[in-house]
């Protein structure tokens, strides 16, 4: 890290801290890093337990003779924790319960898949990858769910006694937590929310590596300190941090860039193999489609990258990658207004949002409103064409007629579902416009350029960017189930 970059991140470390606090699986699993619930327990608080040994025989349940009570329910055969799963009396069974949260312990996420794993966790493999739904190798594990529209889980059937591991996992973001007791034939709820959510660093478990770059109208960058990632995982280029920033292009009269000392995007999205260091983009509006810091090179460097299971995600100008894809299936999905580097088409505000598909579904469960207020809105897409894009939510633009806001799109596009692995994500909207003006070397931080609470746009951006993450599959489909084996 440069001295200048280190300097202006410093403060905002502080204050950060201060603000915010320290407070399948085909295809989404893959380092035992993980967390231990260093005294949080499941259930009332791990007040009784089920015997901590192996439970072979389920002789004694809550230090008292079993009699009648839990058997094993795998005499003779079991592998691992699968020796401590038991048949509980009357139709109960042992389950683990609770809400899967972002980083910061605070935002429910949907989409997580929660799982109690019956081998060590394998390593992910580095850089991009295919990451589809329903493929790759299964996990092993004794028992999954995903997290609904408000992030709640429940596991049944799980093994009981001391030191039980549960994993929650979206795409690369991945956490193992140890619970001290889990109870047999009961539920076992998890109550402290420290427990249940993505690690905020990468001690604590799995990160995705994300290279964002900055831009003069939209500063994405903000959402990651807002969503509990710590200060120390943002860095620059050669940096082992979670978040890597690059410089974008910026109009100096009309705005100002934030103040990190970081590599030109250029070095990122015109190179193929700096690409490929990352899972995903964010690519934040730059105030015009500055064709020139792109060019041919850029352009086919990105399509290969989408192709190869890389995800984007951009607001505004940056539909200019759509535009000039060297994929024509691509260009040919997304229908944009002519090209206009010194004006803008606006569109409404707020955003509505497309119940039609389970996802959407989802989006609008989880805020709980089917408008999504933004800070700017635009009418720069014009139709979006299915199945090969996704509309998510919609307004009126300037010819007063319907229009997509929030898109996604598959890749590559136009091959069947089970052979796609990229996925680009755009709001046609401003989400964090940099609202300050930032004196020469003066001290900065992420609480004054982001604030601390998620507006509307931002709380959006955030369930856009956790479904982002997870392995990519048909959207017109519900949720694919993780595949597990004991």
């Amino acid at each position: 890290m440069t001295s200048s970059f280190a300097a202006s991140f410093r403060p905002m470390l502080t204050l950060l801290l201060a603000t915010v606090g320290c407070a399948g699986v085909a295809g989404r699993v893959g380092g035992d890093a993980g967390a231990s619930a260093s005294g949080g327990r499941a259930g009332t608080a791990g007040s009784t337990g089920a015997n901590g040994g192996a439970m072979g025989d389920a002789s004694v349940v809550d230090g008292s003779p079993a009699g009648p009570g839990p058997s094993t329910s795998n005499p003779g055969s079991c592998v691992n924790l699968q020796c401590q799963q038991v048949s509980c009396p009357g139709g109960a069974t042992t389950s683990i319960s609770g809400t899967a949260f972002a980083p910061d312990g605070k935002l429910p996420l949907y989409d997580v898949t929660v799982y109690v794993p019956n081998a060590p966790l394998p390593p992910f493999k580095s850089g991009v990858t295919c990451d589809r739904c329903g493929g790759g190798e299964p996990v092993r594990a004794l028992a999954s769910a995903i997290s609904d529209a408000k992030g709640t889980f429940r596991l049944t059937n799980v093994p009981a006694g001391k030191n039980i591991p549960v994993v929650f996992q979206v795409g690369k973001w991945r956490r193992k937590i140890t619970l001290d007791t889990v109870t047999a034939c009961q539920d076992n709820p998890i109550t402290d929310a420290n427990l249940s959510r993505l690690p905020r660093n990468q001690t604590e478990g799995d990160m995705p590596r994300i290279a964002v770059t900055t831009g003069g109208c939209d500063f994405l960058g903000c959402l990651f300190p807002q969503v509990g990632v710590d200060l120390s995982e943002l860095g620059t280029a050669g940096q082992n941090r979670a978040v890597t920033f690059y410089k974008g292009a910026t109009d100096p009269d009309t705005a100002s860039q934030p103040p990190i000392d970081a590599s030109d995007a250029t070095t990122l999205w015109t190179d193929g193999n700096e690409l490929a260091k990352y899972d995903m983009l964010i690519l934040s509006c730059e105030c015009s489609e500055w064709v020139d810091n792109k060019g041919p090179k850029a352009y086919a460097a990105m399509t290969d990258y989408l192709a190869k299971g890389g995800r984007i995600f951009g607001t505004d100008y940056s539909y200019v990658w759509y535009r000039y894809m060297t994929d024509p299936k691509m260009r040919a999905a997304v229908t944009l207004q002519a090209p206009h580097p010194n004006g803008d088409f606006l569109g409404d505000s707020p955003m509505l949002i497309d119940t039609t598909f389970p996802k959407g579904k989802a989006l609008a469960d989880w805020m709980g409103k089917v408008a999504i207020d933004a800070e700017s809105v635009y009418d720069n897409v014009m139709s979006v064409m299915p199945p090969s894009a996704q509309v998510w939510a919609t307004s009126a633009g300037n010819s007063g007629a319907s229009g997509p806001r929030i898109f996604s799109v598959n890749t590559p596009v136009g091959v069947p579902g089970d052979q796609q692995c990229g996925r680009a994500v755009h709001i046609d909207a401003h989400i964090k416009p940099l609202s300050i003006q930032i004196p020469s070397g003066a001290p900065v931080s992420f609480s004054m350029l982001c604030g601390d609470q998620l507006s509307p746009g931002e709380a959006a951006l955030a369930f856009l960017l956790f479904d982002l993450a997870a392995c990519v599959q048909d959207d017109s489909r519900p949720v694919i189930p993780p595949i597990v084996i004991p």
